[in-house]
């Protein structure tokens, strides 16, 4: 019992898309006995893989504590789907198990309709003003340690969206480099009243994997990755062949994310710069 425990964690941690896929065929009851037993932290990523309606079900099946921490691993944009379709009494009961910013980000989520940008925005994504440093980037992608950062948002003084820094050009530059100088401004923001069914054939996912998205103001509110665009679509409309953007460019650039990822892994190996700097929350 204990090996095949062990053996279904690792597939679960090492092969999380396929796990999705498992579980979302498994009996409700069934996937959150197991899920029990295993770490928020663990089965996180994949309940991020799974259908919003499939995950709803199984982390309804489970102890409320379980099922809130769980959603505190989870990106605000898995978090936001998932507990769109949960009851409203489930929903209450989570949202006050869960820290006051994450339930900020859930909130605002909410409040957008499934076909729309905002639904789907991943607020947690690093951004520093644009007069700060190359030197600046690494030491919050260091502290940040997440592995999907493989650029960083520059902002304008009054935070709107002021260009895309890959880590390459960080990694690749003297620390004192300002983000104003390095800052790819060719991306363009979407704004969160867009609709996601117009979005499939834009140039830039052949570019980026994480588009920045903007409010009303023009304020950088986070970003909408290739994932969560696949997602949406296939949410809003199950039935359409091709619901993600795919070309020989993407290919390409999805060849690069992975590259640019393992720079990550070996920045988060090697020592932080020296010189202090506020994330994009002032923390």
């Amino acid at each position: 019992m204990i090996e095949a425990l062990q053996l279904t964690t690792q597939f679960i941690v090492q092969q999380p898309e396929a796990a999705a896929r498992v579980m979302e065929e498994t009996p409700s009851t069934e996937v959150a006995l197991l899920l029990s037993e295993l770490s928020a932290r663990q089965v996180a990523p994949m309940i991020a893989m799974m259908f919003p309606g499939a995950a709803a079900r199984r982390l309804s099946a489970m102890s409320t504590a379980k099922a809130a921490a769980i959603l505190i691993e989870l990106d605000g944009r898995s978090g936001a789907a998932i507990l769109r379709i949960c009851s409203n009494e489930t929903r209450r009961v989570l949202l006050e198990l869960l820290p006051a910013r994450r339930v900020r980000h859930f909130n605002r989520a909410l409040a957008y309709t499934q076909d729309t940008v905002g639904a789907w925005i991943d607020y947690d994504v690093p951004a520093l003003a644009a007069d700060n440093t190359a030197g600046d980037a690494l030491q919050l992608l260091h502290r940040r340690a997440e592995a999907k950062d493989v650029q960083v948002f520059a902002l304008s003084s009054s935070r709107g969206y002021a260009g895309i820094v890959p880590v390459t050009a960080l990694l690749q530059s003297p620390a004192e480099t300002p983000l104003s100088r390095l800052a790819d401004r060719s991306i363009r923001a979407l704004t969160d009243s867009m609709n996601v069914d117009g979005l499939i054939t834009l140039d830039d996912w052949d570019q980026c994997n994480l588009l920045p998205v903007i409010g009303p103001d023009g304020s950088l509110l986070g970003g909408l990755s290739r994932a969560g665009l696949r997602r949406a679509l296939n949410t809003v409309f199950p039935n359409l062949p091709a619901a993600e953007p795919d070309s020989l460019l993407a290919h390409l650039f999805t060849a690069y994310l992975r590259a640019g990822s393992e720079l990550v892994r070996l920045l988060l190996g090697s020592n932080p710069p020296a010189r202090p700097v506020e994330d994009s929350d002032g923390h």
